[in-house]
């Protein structure tokens, strides 16, 4: 009686951690989510969440950068992926990511986050744009991932400057996503190139194509003294993200860039190696 009672307290565990579809594909509680949510935020500030899902034993949250996190059912961080082995395959010409209504790309089997919300796809096809059908034969097949946020463009589109940049000082490195976006120095395109399993360093470039930056993630616990102990003065009311941004400048000087929030309101907060503030967004 004692073994009957653990199994069915197991299994009452299972179902509410997750809700399975028709397909067998499992999605996670709200609580399992708001878990992941919590992890994604503290740990990819500068990210957004494109989807969850599972097959029973796991769950893959993809990002909008294509990168992709694996949770246990509890929703624990397991595993970070990239899609380095996808690469510019992901953005050939052939394939239009970002068309109109009729355009039946969504990358990785998945669909764009349009108006209507995202489409499903096939198997190892194409989602659209407004939730419709995809197909499983369109060039890119299982390629890529999501495009979710409106600000992202094709990798095909960089310009020759960017390009040669990356050729001459990457080697060996794969574009695996890139967006424009406004940050203290202006309207900038920003790229992610990785290798392997490793987390992405993103190439900052102005609207000429001239680089300004990189800039790689790091522990907050690993900013100066000097950055923390302006931030315990002047921010003391927010949480601090788990993780901090490294910038390291075309001039070869350090910055720091501190996410946090309060009252669930973000703020990012770049910080010279002395503490003192650059610049506040």
């Amino acid at each position: 009686m004692k073994k009957l009672f653990f199994i069915v307290i197991a299994f009452a565990a299972l179902i509410t951690s997750c809700s399975e579809d028709a397909a067998g594909v499992t999605t996670p509680s709200e609580s399992v989510a708001a878990t992941i949510a919590a992890y994604v935020s503290d740990n990819y500030p500068e990210t957004e969440i494109v989807s969850t899902s599972g097959t029973g034993s796991s769950f893959t949250t993809t990002l909008n950068t294509g990168e992709e996190l694996v949770f246990n059912t509890s929703g624990i961080f397991i595993v970070y992926a990239n899609n380095y082995s996808q690469g510019l395959s992901a953005d050939s010409v052939e394939v239009t990511c970002d068309s109109t209504s009729t355009d039946s790309v969504g990358h990785d089997g998945r669909g764009h986050g349009g108006k209507g919300g995202h489409g499903k796809g096939g198997k190892g096809g194409h989602g659209n744009h407004y939730g419709q059908a995809g197909d499983s034969t369109h060039v890119g097949g299982k390629h890529g991932h999501d495009r979710h946020a409106e600000n992202e463009v094709e990798i095909d589109s960089l310009s020759t400057s960017i390009n040669d940049y990356i050729a001459a000082n990457y080697s060996g490195y794969t574009i695996i996503h890139a967006e424009v976006d406004t940050i203290c120095q202006g309207t900038v395109t920003e790229v992610l190139v990785c290798t392997s399993s490793t987390e992405p360093v993103k190439l900052i470039f102005d609207e000429t194509g001239l680089f300004l930056m990189t800039s790689q993630r790091i522990e907050y616990a690993d900013v100066t003294a000097e950055v923390s102990a302006s931030v315990t003065a002047n921010y003391s009311t927010y949480n601090v993200k788990k993780r901090a941004a490294l910038y390291t400048l075309a001039d070869g000087s350090l910055q720091y860039k501190v996410f946090m929030s309060l009252d669930g309101v973000r703020k990012s907060v770049t910080f010279n190696t002395d503490g003192t503030v650059s610049c506040e967004k």
